[in-house]
């Protein structure tokens, strides 16, 4: 048997406890994973719209993910990066760090909480939520050879089963931007199975 994508799922955080209720992608802002997963290719599944004023002044907003290895199998050497990116004026920017639980709560543990979208949450730390957590630096990484690994912390690079990460995301608008529709991007989790 064999790890599938089936198997590793996305959802939302915020919930009140592990796999607890919270469907709202703008409350997804670190603590538990909800049991809402992301639906890939919707719109506004994660990020809102950008309004006129804040693309005219610039706005910075962050949203965390939840990883989840539901497969009886591990999945090793872990990398996460950007997959695709849509911005025909590269005035929308995203980046990423990987955060990992403490390490006696690998398969409901929690990220760091931040109070709003706009509070950007501690990286390159370790001992973040948890002894053993960790937390990586910021990433605009676009392919695996310098994708992020969950080796953060005291945790490794693999996800055991039913183990979680955390993906933090940083979405950042130039001031000035243009009216733009159809921005887009891809977050990409890859490793080996047996």
């Amino acid at each position: 048997m064999s790890v599938t994508a089936s198997d590793i799922t996305f959802y939302l955080t915020g919930a009140g406890s592990d796999g607890g209720v919270q469907a709202d992608p703008n409350e997804s802002l670190g603590g538990y994973r909800s049991s809402s997963e992301i639906t890939s290719g919707q719109l506004n599944n994660l990020f809102d719209n950008i309004s006129s004023a804040e693309a005219s002044a610039g706005d910075t907003n962050y949203r965390c993910i939840c990883v989840k290895n539901e497969s009886l199998e591990t999945l090793y050497n872990i990398l996460s990066w950007i997959y695709a990116e849509t911005d025909p004026d590269a005035t929308n920017h995203i980046s990423f760090a990987i955060e990992m639980p403490a390490t006696a709560d690998l398969t409901d543990g929690i990220a760091q909480l931040v109070v709003d979208e706009d509070t950007s949450p501690s990286v390159n730390t370790t001992a973040e939520v948890g002894v053993g957590s960790g937390i990586s630096d910021w990433s605009t990484a676009t392919e695996s050879a310098s994708g992020v690994s969950p080796e953060q912390g005291d945790h490794d690079d693999d996800l055991d089963t039913n183990e979680i990460m955390f993906i933090w995301l940083r979405r950042v608008v130039d001031s000035s931007a243009p009216a733009r529709t159809g921005i887009s991007f891809t977050m990409r989790c890859q490793g080996d199975t047996n």
